[in-house]
């Protein structure tokens, strides 16, 4: 029996299973700046990322007025903020602990300075940036995607709600700053 192009076969025979977004990976490995990582190895801190996504990036549009119309060319990219949310675990050594030191290199709560007002040799801004790798995963756990984050660093680490009627594991959220992305597969 033939099917018709329209038909719901032929439409389930080519989305081969589709993606699902409990299907990703955050690399963490080099993820934080030098000496400021309190991530221990062979931690599986990268299952402690429960949410994530792939980055947003807008071209703009400039608008040009030509004899009555408007005419559109291509604007700046912009890249938009890339939001993270974190299981908080029972560990002192955690993952909230290593985004607030990198904020505190970022810039000091006290001395307002650059690498927290420690004397760290040569500690710059461009050091306290790194790169973030996400990959989405297919069904079977195989990379489908792979996006690397180019120099970032957390702008925010959201506040750990705590409440006597909750019964589910804390988390919080980061919202992580990039200058640019690069898809190294998926293309």
């Amino acid at each position: 029996m033939a099917f018709s192009t329209n038909s719901i076969s032929t439409f389930k025979n080519g989305f081969n299973g589709g993606t699902r977004p409990n299907r990703f990976e955050v690399e963490l490995q080099n993820a934080f700046p030098t000496g400021i990582s309190v991530l221990k190895p062979n931690q599986n801190e990268k299952f402690k990322i429960i949410a994530a996504s792939l980055p947003r990036a807008e071209l703009g549009t400039i608008p040009v007025p030509y004899r009555g119309r408007i005419l559109n060319f291509a604007g700046d990219r912009d890249y938009q903020t890339w939001a993270i949310s974190i299981y908080d675990d029972n560990n002192v050594d955690n993952l909230w602990r290593s985004f607030q030191h990198w904020k505190e290199r970022m810039d000091g709560h006290v001395s307002h300075q650059v690498g927290g007002g420690t004397p760290i040799n040569d500690f710059s801004f461009k050091k306290l940036q790194t790169n973030w790798t996400v990959h989405q995963l297919d069904l079977n756990g195989g990379v489908l995607r792979t996006i690397t984050l180019i120099n970032c660093w957390p702008n925010s680490v959201l506040e750990i709600p705590l409440a006597m009627d909750q019964t589910k594991i804390s988390g919080f959220q980061v919202s992580i700053v990039f200058d640019y992305f690069n898809i190294t597969k998926g293309i």
